[in-house]
């Protein structure tokens, strides 16, 4: 496997920790949650962003590369 297998799977990984994160949130009480500062909340949002973004594209190209896309969509290129 080419480094780029490992990034991918780690990617997916995280990726689904984040839903999982997403899902399971509600489902905690507000009282044993920390307090934040609003900065900080803000800080993390961006920064949230910013790796969604990069390990979205990366994705993105490692599907392309290796032609899912184009096993998924039917299109040849």
């Amino acid at each position: 496997m080419v480094t780029t297998d490992y990034i991918f799977i780690f990617c997916v990984i995280l990726g689904v920790c984040a839903i999982l994160v997403t899902i399971i949130h509600p489902l905690i009480p507000k009282e044993a949650l920390f307090e934040s500062k609003e900065i900080n909340i803000k800080r993390g949002k961006k920064i949230g962003s910013i790796i969604g973004i990069i390990i979205g594209i990366f994705m993105s190209y490692y599907c392309w590369v290796n032609g899912y896309f184009d096993f998924f969509l039917n299109i040849t290129v």
